[in-house]
């Protein structure tokens, strides 16, 4: 032998653009996920499902509803701007590491993501509600008025009062 000491050194872990080891990019997740607020968690719901049901058109939009024009980013954007960038770069094995680990975190997460992802997101409209119709009791034609005068001093079921819905601008 020639005396040369060979040094066996174990592959490099995989680094992204960031300069970040996959394992730091889901660690630091995971930590960011911990601190996320109930509202975070649910607008981070619906961009992890997209992000795991490789659904581009779905994650574009939930991206466009966070950006603010005329603010700067908030914490909150900036993590997932940086989500959006990292996970894609994740082996498979990493994903499914990052969303055990979320679900294990907040079992309720964990479930509505399972149920997004199985079912697709619930979109307003649908789901339909039976909605009865009572008339207006504050008209006073001369049916209604005298309708109204014998119940009076009844009690009224709330769920049979009418109410009127005005959109906020």
């Amino acid at each position: 032998m020639c005396g040369v000491e060979v040094e066996h050194r174990p592959l490099a872990p995989r680094m992204s653009s960031s300069g970040l080891t996959s394992e730091a990019q889901l660690r630091y997740m995971l930590q960011w996920f911990g601190e996320f607020s109930e509202l975070q968690r649910e607008d981070f719901l619906s961009i992890l499902a997209a992000a795991r049901g490789d659904n581009p058109d779905q994650l574009a939009a939930t991206l466009a509803n966070l950006s603010c024009q005329d603010k700067p980013m908030s914490l909150f954007q900036c993590r997932i701007k940086l989500f959006n960038e990292w996970y894609p770069t994740w082996v498979e094995e990493d994903q499914d590491r990052f969303v055990k680990a979320v679900s294990e975190a907040d079992p309720e997460f964990g479930t509505k993501l399972q149920d997004i992802i199985t079912n697709g997101p619930q979109v307003n409209g649908d789901v339909f509600e039976i909605v009865e119709i009572v008339p207006n009791v504050n008209e006073h034609s001369d049916e209604n008025h005298d309708s109204v005068e014998e119940n009076e001093g009844q009690n009224v079921p709330q769920d049979n009062i009418p109410v009127e819905i005005a959109a906020a601008s």
